[in-house]
């Protein structure tokens, strides 16, 4: 069975910094997704 990644109202903080705000997202079963960005902006958080 294929399964996919939810993500529902999800928020991240850096001490009292707000890096995600309120982030919904659904990633497909078997799709090529990639986050991209500049370094240290949060993308593995």
């Amino acid at each position: 069975m294929a399964k996919r990644i939810t993500l529902d109202h999800v928020n991240a903080y850096y001490g009292k910094f707000h890096a995600i705000d309120d982030l919904s997202l659904v990633i497909e079963a078997n799709a090529i997704t990639a986050f991209i960005g500049p370094s240290c902006c949060g993308k593995s958080t």
